[in-house]
């Protein structure tokens, strides 16, 4: 999630009237580049939250995710959760059924 995504990686949901919703979240993997690039990239993609999963059994409450002084004008929250608690959230998003996701 290094890269922007193309315009076709993430299809919006719209109403009747036209307006455009965002994903309730997006999940990267950590590393690669900043947090900040990540949590833009999905920002731009149309995340309302982006999700970062750690890729080492670390204790991540002593891991920052910090600004590398580009992320002021990012608008949506986001967290970095652990291995474990990453993999749950993985495993059910690839196992769940389309009606689990709505």
């Amino acid at each position: 999630m290094c890269d922007p995504l193309s315009d076709h990686a993430y299809d919006y949901k719209k109403t009747n009237q036209g307006e455009t919703f965002l994903t309730p979240f997006m999940v990267a993997d950590r590393g690669g580049c900043s947090f900040v690039q990540k949590v833009r990239n999905m920002e731009d993609a149309g995340a309302a939250v982006g999700i970062v999963v750690d890729y080492s059994n670390e204790n991540i409450e002593t891991v920052v995710m910090s600004d590398d002084g580009t992320g002021a004008g990012i608008r949506i929250p986001s967290m970095l959760i652990s291995k474990k608690d990453g993999k749950k959230l993985i495993d059910f998003i690839e196992t769940a059924d389309q009606s689990q996701l709505e």
